[in-house]
């Protein structure tokens, strides 16, 4: 069984990212009148896009940390656990999707195509390491 230590900086770190979370996705929420809320085709079509590109991202990101590769995100440090990528990896399709959700919906396609935009980005940039992704 492994025990893991938090610190008290670690768990200020998990109350800022809760309260963050909750700010940005609930607060905005209440006054949004109905049509903003209402997704376009092209907003699901992206939406899933980018969560697929997240998906590839965090797989090859595991991949990455088995093999010993030096982590580039600086959210994540140079090696990461399994656990602390599974962890941006959900925070991430939190923030992303949720701030999609309360956005505009013009607003909502740019964010959604620059979130993908990134995440594609670093699908390249890990593919061209030898990080690649093989479907069964």
């Amino acid at each position: 069984m492994v025990v893991r230590r938090y610190t008290r900086a670690t768990h200020t770190g998990f109350a800022a990212a809760w309260i963050a979370a909750t700010a940005v996705t609930v607060a905005p929420a209440q006054h949004i009148a109905i049509d903003h809320r209402s997704w376009q085709a092209s907003h699901l079509a992206l939406a899933g896009a980018f969560a697929v590109a997240l998906w590839i991202d965090a797989t090859q990101t595991r991949e990455a940390v088995r093999r010993g590769y030096e982590e580039l995100n600086p959210v994540l440090g140079a090696h990461p656990s399994v656990g602390r990528v599974n962890t941006y990896t959900a925070m991430a399709a939190l923030y992303v999707l949720g701030a999609a959700a309360v956005a505009p919906p013009r607003l909502r396609r740019w964010l959604l195509c620059g979130a993908l935009a990134v995440e594609a980005w670093a699908i390249h940039s890990n593919a061209r390491a030898g990080l690649a992704v093989k479907f069964p």
